[in-house]
This record gives C-alpha cells, sequence and structure tokens, in this order.
C-alpha cells in the first residue's frame, strides 16, 4: 500500500490542514519569521520548479509534520538577532520524523547583527542541534538575507530566493511503502524529551493521554503498557488508540498540547495488542541531546 493509498484510507484520521492546498517540495520551518519570510521573497518563490509553503504561526507539531510528510528539503528560518529557540529544535525533530531527506539553514536580519563571530557562533549552534537529531548538520548549505563578510559570495546573501535556487535541483523524495498493517494498538520504540527539550515534558505511565501523528494520521492515544518512561528515557511502549492506523515500521511524534513531548517508531500494530505484528525498526538512541 502506498502512502497515498493509506491517507486516502484513513479520512478520519487524516485531514489535510486547511491553509495548505497541496503537500510542498521545500518546506520552511523554524522562527515565526518564516511567514514574513515566505510572503516577502521575490518571484523565485513563486515560479520555481519546486512549491514552497510554510504553516501558519502557532500551528500544532503535528500539524507542521503533516505538512512536510513529502517534502524533500526543510528550510530551517532563523531570526540572527534572537538566534536558535526551542521551536529551532522542535522543527528539526519535526523534519527527522517526517522523513524530510535535507536541510539548509537561513539566517535571517543579519544586517541587524554587528558581530560576525555572533553569527558564526549561531550558525554552529544550529548545526550541532541538527547533528544530535541525525539530521546532517555539517552538511547543511547556510544561507543570509545579507552579507556580513566582504569575502562571501553572492549567491549566499540573496536570502530565499538564493536557496530556492541552490534546491531547484533537488532529486524527488521517494514515495514511502506503508506495511499493510492496521490495528487500534501499536507497540513502539519511544525517546521521551527532556525538559530542555520540550517544557511539557512528563513522566508517561499507563492510561497517560497523548495525540499520535504518524504517517500524516493524527490520532488520540492512551498508553496502555505498565513501565514507566521518564523525560530523558528511551524505551518500550504500548499505545491504545482511538482509531486504527496503518503504519508498522513508521517513525511517529507524540504530542501535547500542540508540542512534542516523545520521539519514536512503530515497531508493531494489531487490532489486538496481544496479536501485533512486529517489523524492524530503526534503532531509536539519542542519549543527551
Amino acid at each position: 500500500m502506498t502512502l497515498r493509498m493509506a491517507l486516502a484510507s484513513m479520512a478520519v484520521l487524516f485531514t489535510l490542514p486547511a491553509w495548505s492546498a497541496a503537500l510542498p517540495d521545500i518546506v520552511l520551518l523554524g522562527d515565526d519569521i518564516r511567514v514574513a519570510v515566505l510572503q516577502q521573497c521575490p518571484q523565485p518563490c513563486r515560479s520555481g520548479s519546486n512549491s514552497v509553503a510554510t504553516a501558519p504561526q502557532g500551528s500544532s507539531a503535528s500539524s507542521i509534520a503533516s505538512l512536510a510528510q513529502r517534502a524533500k528539503h526543510a528550510v530551517i528560518v532563523v531570526n540572527a538577532t534572537q538566534g536558535p529557540l526551542p521551536i529551532t529544535r522542535e522543527h528539526i525533530q519535526i523534519a527527522r520524523q517526517a522523513g524530510v531527506p535535507s536541510l539548509s539553514i537561513l539566517l535571517v536580519n543579519v544586517a541587524q547583527v554587528d558581530d560576525t563571530e555572533l553569527l558564526e557562533l549561531e550558525e554552529l549552534e544550529i548545526r550541532e542541534l541538527m547533528n544530535a537529531y541525525e539530521m546532517h548538520g555539517d552538511s547543511a548549505p547556510v544561507f543570509y538575507d545579507a552579507s556580513h563578510a566582504a569575502e562571501m559570495p553572492v549567491q549566499q546573501v540573496n536570502g530565499l530566493a538564493s536557496a530556492l535556487t541552490a534546491l531547484k535541483d533537488e532529486p524527488a523524495r521517494p514515495e514511502l511503502e506503508l506495511t499493510d498493517v492496521t490495528g487500534k494498538n501499536l507497540a513502539t520504540v519511544i525517546y521521551l524529551l527532556t525538559p530542555e527539550e520540550s517544557a511539557l515534558s512528563l513522566p508517561l505511565r499507563k492510561d497517560s493521554p497523548v495525540n499520535v501523528w504518524v504517517n500524516g494520521q493524527v490520532g488520540h492515544a492512551t498508553v496502555s503498557s505498565t513501565n514507566v518512561l521518564n523525560p530523558g528515557d528511551n524505551g518500550e511502549l504500548a499505545l491504545q488508540l482511538s482509531a486504527p492506523v496503518s503504519a508498522a515500521g513508521s517513525r511517529l511524534l507524540l504530542e501535547r498540547e500542540g508540542r512534542i513531548i516523545a520521539l519514536g517508531v512503530v515497531v508493531g500494530i494489531s487490532s489486538r495488542y496481544a496479536e501485533r505484528q512486529m517489523v524492524e525498526a530503526d534503532e531509536l538512541v539519542f542519549g543527551n541531546l
């Protein structure tokens, strides 16, 4: 079953956000300033070979993940006058779990920062965040909306337009094949975010309510396993959903109040937990982030 077919059959769980007419090739993530950046981008943003979109300010993590689920690239937008914020980390997490293959960095309001070393430190911090979630920060291209050094190449300093020009030949993202297994009970392996990574991260124990995002499907769930996971733990967690999903072998997000609290992968799925079908899963051990 293809992702497109699975989503069509799961309409009760998956609804594309009303503000998105289609899933984009390139998605803007990061600071809320990303909305203005896209609105102000000149012609290349509207007429290039890649469709581009971003989520409105205040969007839930699951809505943003749904927008990014078919994107072949994400541009992480950071306001240089503030540096990376908690939302920067969260959107990198979203990109990882949504399967976005590659990221780049766009620093804006660069002209308002006099200290070149500060900009370099901000860039380094963003790259380290990407590396922490296995998103290849060391090789991520970086773009600016103004020059901060005389020797900077012009293709780096025209903001989003430069980024989109550089990404015009980005290869298409392969369509994901889902395991043809459906059910309301998920066996998962998750990493429960630390308080540094999520202000809403609390222990998960039996009957804890959570929202689950997996491959564009969003549903309510409760913890059905008896073990307790504390912030910073990697471990197994059984979830009972309010409606069935088709997602074995897929990455997932757990969400509370619209914010991410855990990253994970579905290792089994069934109509009854005791009969779950197991699939090989990615190892999900992040350690100290």
